[in-house]
């Protein structure tokens, strides 16, 4: 009984830490959304408790937290939805990245042995959770200070009666990002349950800096459309 709180209540906490990285990664706002996410946080929770636990599909329990972000970003907080796809993607990865590299300073200190990744309870996975908390929420704390992030997704909701132009550079970058991102997720399955964390944290890390790449791309296209639109509104006065 205690270990199943435990799990629920670092796994909300952990939520909590995803969503807000990913939402500060992409400089997006947090604190107007907070109920929502709160609620998003306990609700993931409960559902990995249910997959890993209850039902017994520990390995369906991470690509469907990722499509559940998806889920939320869109009918939640009202981000299209190959933005909330593409952003979700990023910021999971760079979680993902961060916890590996926690475990592995976990495992070279004599915390956590090489089997304790796949491992849903006890000292050395609590001690990797809260330390990976921790480090997510200041580093989405440091972000949101002093303004780093990218700027390219607009504050939501965003106008969906618009067309959108799918077929645009900037759009097709992104959804190839995503695309990458979600495929990563799921290789990460096999190299998880066969404890291959070097080879899991190769590919995360690879992933991530594809989505960089990729963001840095969309700031830069959003600044020249920007400088576009300043230009020929100075034109036509």
């Amino acid at each position: 009984m205690l270990s199943a709180f435990l799990y629920i209540l670092l796994g909300v906490f952990d939520a909590l830490a995803a969503v807000i990285l990913v939402l500060k990664l992409y400089m997006l706002p947090v604190r107007e959304y907070r109920t929502k996410i709160l609620f998003y946080a306990i609700g993931i929770a409960l559902f990995s408790f249910l997959m890993r636990e209850v039902i017994g599909l520990p390995k369906l329990d991470l690509p469907l937290q990722y499509l559940l972000m998806v889920i939320f970003f869109r009918f939640g907080l009202g981000i299209k939805t190959h933005l909330a796809a593409f952003s979700a993607g990023s910021g999971l990865t760079a979680y993902i990245n961060l916890q590996l590299f926690v475990f592995l300073f976990a495992y070279f200190f004599g915390v956590a042995e090489p089997g304790a990744i796949n491992d849903t309870s006890g000292s050395s996975i609590y001690v990797i959770q809260l330390t990976s908390i921790i480090i997510a929420c200041f580093i989405s704390y440091i972000m949101g200070k002093y303004n780093f992030g990218f700027s390219f997704i607009i504050q939501p909701p965003h106008d969906f009666l618009r067309a959108e132009n799918y077929l645009s550079s900037l759009n097709k970058m992104l959804i190839l990002g995503a695309l990458i991102s979600a495929v990563t997720i799921f290789i990460t399955l096999y190299m998880l349950y066969s404890s291959n964390t070097i080879g899991l944290l190769s590919i995360s890390l690879l992933t991530f800096g594809v989505s960089y790449f990729f963001s840095e791309k969309g700031d830069y296209e959003d600044a020249r459309s920007a400088i576009t639109v300043h230009r020929n509104g100075n034109k036509k006065s």
